[in-house]
């Protein structure tokens, strides 16, 4: 696909919810029976041998589609009798738009949590409005893929992010109202409302018992996208909290506007970034990487189409890329082209993985849908949906409140002791072992405390020694375990005495180097 035409790949929205994507156009491929493939306007001759075995294909797909067509006929008949039958005989008055409308809901809800059916314009234009970047709410991103109504993360200086709600905080309660069997959508309609209206939100917290409630008074929600400032030494500091309509023309002005206050490194700040425009992300990195895939969209198996960077951007700067558990979708479609194409390292912790794209599309009947239609890929052709992306460099920035930090160093002291005299690799057992995997969970790297020396810990155990500046061959000497323990009292300490940034600062230092 020519650059022209995948910049025309319009309003690709990638969906968390609240803050999410939706793909409006694509360039489709159709297959044709018999002698020739088409791609849109460009004919490819198939051999004799391919193309018969295509048109066998296509008549074994002919008698499934028959048999299909068949059951879902029957099908359908069964369900005009039900909705007739329970009209009838059920113990209240029941429309039957009331009846097909939840029809339609439920086929929705078998596919997956970000699919849904609108019923009304309103609801279609709520979600479209969230998406182009102005509402009135409290400001927080959500997702219920776990069945849980789960905050990816707050707004930046937006109500529920003054309030202190956190990224994994569990949403249980709106108003005093339980929303635990609430779809997302309809967590969303109880929290947005009227300009200065007060609404109160509860949550469920990992360490916190019972539910915490938040008094919050509903604001336009308009999101300043991007924001920056020069550092010391020629760093260009970059945040990017979300990719709305415009955010790639905010990147622009302030990459011009750092580079012409003698920027000669750059930071890029994606986390608790939820996400956005796709096509938005796109083309930041083609701003900022060589000419090759930005991300590819892969459709039952395939790969359908891809966007590409054009070439021209900067690639002289030394980037770095912050990243955490709210840094989701087109946050991750940048942060991953930006990692695979050594444009950047990333830092912080392991992104969201949220890697699917949808598209709303108006319906015969008056209603819409948003359907899950395609997986997004990074240029390596790493699949982000349910893994997200795991950092050059681990850091964990775990930095709250006075009750927060009084339970983590509860947790810290609780760690096992790291005393044996072994040197434990792959596939040894012990307490090393366990206490090391205890500590490096805490720090944010992707493994279970388990006391076996799996792949995971030895991955891990490799990442920390390289960001360590130790040799990274995965073993846990006495150096990586005395490495491993100062890193803790060290992070414990600017957490709760200076409460500095330690991804930031490790950012920092790499560009510098």
């Amino acid at each position: 696909m020519s650059q022209s035409t995948a910049r025309k790949i319009a309003k690709v929205i990638a969906i968390l919810i609240i803050v999410a994507m939706v793909l409006t156009s694509f360039s489709f491929v159709f297959l044709s029976v018999g002698q020739s493939v088409s791609y849109a306007a460009t004919t490819q001759v198939v051999p004799a041998k391919i193309a018969a075995a295509q048109t066998t294909q296509a008549l074994t797909a002919t008698i499934t589609a028959t048999e299909d067509s068949a059951y879902i006929n029957s099908e359908l008949d069964f369900m005009k009798q039900l909705v007739q039958d329970i009209k009838k005989n059920y113990k209240d008055d029941v429309t039957y738009k009331q009846m097909i409308d939840g029809a339609f809901k439920g086929i929705f809800e078998s596919l997956d949590p970000h699919s849904v059916y609108y019923a009304t314009t309103e609801a279609r234009d709520d979600f479209v409005t969230t998406v182009d970047g102005e509402f009135s709410g409290v400001g927080v991103s959500l997702d219920t893929a776990s069945g849980q109504c789960v905050v990816v993360a707050p707004i930046s200086g937006t109500p529920a992010a003054k309030a202190g709600i956190l990224p994994g905080d569990i949403v249980v309660e709106v108003d005093g109202k339980d929303v635990r069997k609430l779809t997302g959508d309809e967590i969303v309609a109880l929290l947005r409302g009227a300009v200065g209206t007060k609404v109160s939100l509860g949550i469920e917290r990992a360490g916190s018992n019972g539910v915490i409630t938040f008094a919050l008074i509903r604001e336009v929600i308009k999101v300043k996208a991007v924001s920056g400032k020069m550092l010391e030494n020629g760093i260009g500091y970059i945040k990017i909290d979300s990719f709305d309509n415009d955010t790639d023309k905010e990147f622009t002005a302030m990459k011009l506007q750092l580079l012409a206050q003698g920027m000669t490194k750059m930071i890029i700040d994606l986390r608790n970034n939820p996400g956005g425009y796709i096509d938005v992300a796109a083309n930041i990195a083609d701003q900022i990487m060589p000419a090759g895939t930005i991300v590819s969209f892969e459709k039952q198996g395939k790969t359908v189409d891809k966007i590409t960077a054009s070439g021209v951007g900067i690639t002289h700067l030394k980037i770095a890329v912050l990243i955490n558990n709210g840094s989701a979708s087109s946050s991750e479609i940048l942060a991953g082209a930006l990692q695979d194409t050594k444009s950047a390292v990333l830092v912080g912790e392991q992104s969201y993985g949220k890697g699917t794209a949808q598209q709303v599309i108006e319906l015969a009947n008056g209603a819409s849908m948003k359907l899950s239609k395609y997986y997004f890929l990074t240029p390596s052709n790493r699949k982000i949906d349910h893994v997200g992306l795991t950092p050059d460099y681990v850091v964990t920035n775990k930095i709250g409140s006075e009750a927060e930090n009084k339970l983590m160093l509860s947790r810290v002291t609780a760690f096992a002791p790291m005393i044996e005299n072994t040197k434990p690799k792959a596939g040894d057992k012990g307490l090393n072992v366990y206490g090391a995997q205890e500590r490096l969970a805490f720090l944010g790297y992707k493994l279970q405390a388990s006391g076996v020396m799996d792949a995971a810990t030895v991955s891990s155990v490799k990442l920390f020694q390289k960001s360590s500046g130790l040799y990274a061959y995965g073993g846990l000497d006495n150096t990586t375990r005395m490495a491993l323990s100062k890193a803790i009292t060290d992070y414990v300490s600017k957490a709760t005495v200076d409460g500095s940034d330690p991804q930031l600062l490790k950012a920092i230092e790499i560009v510098q180097k």
